[in-house]
C-alpha cells in the first residue's frame, strides 16, 4: 500500500515524539520518578538501554501497523 506524504509525516512525528519521550523518561528516572507503566518499569528494571530498545520497537511496530491500516489514528496517536 501506498502512503501519502501527510501519513508519512505524521509516522515520523509520532517516532520523534516517543524518542522523545525515552529521553524525558530516563531524566525523570534519574532524578527518583517511578516508571508508571508496568511492563516499562520491568524493562527499565533489567537496563536502560533494554528499555529504550524495547519502547522504540514496540512503538515504532505498533505506529507503522497503524500508518498502513488506519491512517486517520496516526495524529491522534501523535498528539497523545
Amino acid at each position: 500500500m501506498k502512503r501519502g506524504i501527510v501519513t508519512s509525516i505524521w509516522l515520523c512525528v509520532a517516532i520523534i515524539a516517543n524518542y522523545l519521550d525515552i529521553v524525558f523518561t530516563l531524566h525523570a528516572i534519574s532524578l527518583g520518578v517511578e516508571e508508571a507503566n508496568p511492563l516499562m518499569a520491568w524493562a527499565l528494571d533489567i537496563s536502560p538501554f533494554f528499555f529504550t530498545i524495547l519502547k522504540l520497537g514496540l512503538f515504532t511496530c505498533a505506529v507503522y501497523f497503524i500508518s498502513e491500516k488506519r491512517p486517520r489514528l496516526l495524529p491522534w496517536v501523535a498528539i497523545l
